[in-house]
């Protein structure tokens, strides 16, 4: 059996894409309703709308693009500070 490399995005690969396809960011934003200062920051932090419009435009799901923010599923995965607050050692007696 032989293992085909996958392609491991990171903030600067998936910028790079876009430029690619586009010329810039703010091109890219402008075939789009958000402001290129809203993928900036998806690109760094969790926003499921930009997020969502990248992987779309990208023709790459979301749990390829961040598998940290996304199972394979496509489903939110849980944020560390929600994990953080949920944490028992937290609670108050």
């Amino acid at each position: 059996m032989t293992d085909t490399p996958t392609q491991v995005w990171d903030r600067h690969s998936i910028l790079a894409e876009i430029k690619r396809r586009f010329g810039s960011l703010n091109a890219f934003a402008a075939t789009t309703k958000l402001d290129a200062a809203h993928f900036s920051v998806a690109l760094g932090a969790p926003y499921p709308k930009a997020e969502r419009i990248i992987s779309r435009t990208l023709g790459v799901p979301r749990h390829q693009l961040w598998p940290d923010r996304y199972d394979a599923k496509g489903r939110r995965l849980p944020s560390r500070a929600k994990v953080a607050k949920a944490s028992p050692e937290r609670a108050v007696a």
